[in-house]
């Protein structure tokens, strides 16, 4: 099995591993977010790959961890100005300038990056820091 980079906590009172953090990922992810089925967790435990399902962990420690993953790669936070460099995978508004410096105003744990409120997004762009956000 790969090396796992990140840790899922256990919070199913019932689980073998309750209350334990352990290497793990998400094997199955419900991307619709129907609620119909949750999600699958693959975590390296001491007898080897257990299975897990989201409903007994913690997924905000989780989802947190990717998403500070794609803030470092990024190099820029929420509140920085930035210029994009490359913007990858992208939707915007009509008059968005790509060219013109952006307002980082979200980043989530799969790497999409919204900027200026909505007015753009794009999927792990690259850009150079222009101004760090003053609450930083």
């Amino acid at each position: 099995m790969e090396r796992m980079e990140y840790t899922v906590k256990v919070t199913d009172p019932n689980h073998k591993y309750y209350g334990q953090e352990l290497p793990g990922n998400c094997f199955y992810y419900d991307i619709n977010h129907t609620g119909n089925s949750p999600d699958l967790f693959i975590l390296e435990a001491p007898e080897g790959s257990i299975r897990i399902l989201s409903t007994q962990i913690d997924e905000d420690h989780y989802w947190n961890q990717r998403r500070e993953t794609h803030i470092k790669r990024l190099g820029a936070n929420v509140g920085d100005t930035v210029r994009i460099i490359r913007s990858g995978s992208c939707k915007s508004k009509a008059n968005f300038d790509w060219s013109k410096p952006h307002v980082i105003t979200k980043i989530d744990c799969n790497g999409y990056v919204e900027w200026d409120g909505g007015e753009a997004q794009s999927f792990r762009p690259d850009v150079e820091l222009l101004e760090e956000a003053k609450s930083q």
